[in-house]
């Protein structure tokens, strides 16, 4: 089994930028220092500005490469479909079997994805066939997550997607405050749903919420800034978690021979062991009482 690691352990940054400027604390000392001195920060600042743009070169030629990649990728991936769909109509293609492998990629969002997936999501998620990514390395740098779904009564699209976009170089405000790409922004897509099921607006927590994630407002003094701060934040880790991680290692997670996050499953079960650990204790530390009274 793969050991334990952090879910946001990646080679990139998934912060959203401070809502503040130039930092006060990167100049409130600078007084403190002699003319000759400023003069040698100066130019250690300068070289500091040098392996930034270094950084911000390599970064780019990465991008370019991962970009070369994802064509032999995809033709991996593509025969992983490909198997996966053959197994499907060894069982007249029921998407609704009991048979683990007919649900792939329903049982790797669970085993993977911390958030919530309910009953109906299940239900759905039942007609996923595959999950990709495509690399987007020119004007804008950014990847999407393209979801496709075999035909189904849910919704009429046959591809859901969800985009990244990362900001690569530094503020030219504040250059020196760079610290490597960041994912800044994330858009959904419209789902359209079909009249006869159309789903009811409520306030359970469902999947398909992934693809309406919500937009930060540009006062940082607004009630809602630091709630929707955080939930953009964690959708930046899993978007980049699932592209990471997730996609190319899903048998793994099928299988379950990856331990990479808790899922809601399995946190659940964790709970009614530790419950079930307490319940024990108790039993023994009351038995060893009794024991003493005798």
């Amino acid at each position: 089994m793969e050991p334990l690691r952090a879910r946001n352990s990646a080679k990139l940054k998934v912060n959203l930028p401070q809502p503040l400027g130039k930092s006060e604390k990167n100049v409130q000392h600078c007084f403190d220092f002699s003319e000759d001195e400023k003069k040698i920060i100066g130019e250690l600042k300068q070289l500091y500005m040098d392996t930034i743009n270094l950084d911000v070169k390599m970064q780019r030629e990465i991008y370019n490469m991962e970009k070369l990649y994802e064509q032999k990728h995809n033709e991996i991936f593509d025969k992983r479909k490909k198997l996966l769909e053959e197994y499907k109509k060894q069982i007249h293609g029921d998407s609704n079997s009991n048979d683990s492998v007919a649900r792939f990629w329903l049982k790797v969002l669970k085993a993977s994805y911390t958030e919530f997936i309910g009953k109906e999501d299940e239900k759905i998620l039942s007609y996923l066939c595959d999950i990709r990514t495509k690399h987007y390395n020119e004007d804008v740098v950014k990847f999407v997550i393209e979801f496709t779904f075999e035909k189904n009564d849910y919704f009429k699209n046959r591809v859901l997607t969800k985009t990244y976009i990362l900001n690569c170089v530094p503020d030219k405000e504040d250059p020196l405050s760079y610290d490597g790409a960041e994912i800044v922004k994330c858009e959904g897509c419209h789902i359209d749903w079909k009249p006869s099921l159309e789903r009811e607006k409520n306030d359970q927590p469902s999947f398909f919420d992934f693809f309406t994630p919500p937009v930060l407002p540009d006062d940082p003094e607004d009630p809602n800034f630091s709630d929707i701060n955080a939930i953009l934040q964690n959708d930046f880790e899993l978007g980049f978690y699932l592209k990471e991680r997730v996609i190319p290692k899903a048998v793994i997670f099928f299988t379950g021979e990856i331990a990479d996050c808790q899922s809601s499953d399995a946190s659940d079960s964790e709970t009614e062991d530790s419950e079930d650990e307490s319940e024990v204790e108790e039993e023994e530390e009351e038995s060893s009482n009794n024991e003493n009274d005798k």
